[in-house]
């Protein structure tokens, strides 16, 4: 508000423009904290989903080094299915990572306002 429009107002208007901007104030708040408690959680998630991707990466690599023959084989029973889980958690990870990246986004245009 400007200058002259603060001038302009009474004390009682005055006072209602300003527990109006408290609330407003106080729901932005509200919705920054779940935002970012959002946003905490897709971290974990991520977090987790990467340990995962090691683990079955690890599991490859032991599958992998167990076989005999040559260096590539027909593959075993469970390699096809670690690595359609390891493209699964993959795909999950980018889908993950773009959600954090418009969550951020948002947050940025919400902070600028």
């Amino acid at each position: 508000m400007t200058d002259g429009i603060v001038d302009d107002l009474s004390p009682d208007q005055l006072a209602v423009v300003v527990e109006l901007q408290r609330v407003e104030l106080n729901r932005l708040l509200t919705e920054q904290k779940r935002l970012n408690d959002r946003v905490d959680k897709l971290l974990e998630l991520q977090e987790r989903e990467q340990v995962l991707r090691q683990q079955m990466q690890a599991s490859l690599d032991r599958l992998a080094s167990q076989r005999d023959g040559p260096v590539l084989p027909e593959p075993a029973g469970d390699v096809p299915l670690l690595t359609d889980r390891l493209n699964r958690a993959e795909q999950r990870f980018h889908a993950l990572r773009a959600a954090v990246g418009q969550l951020v986004i948002a947050l940025e245009r919400q902070l600028a306002r």
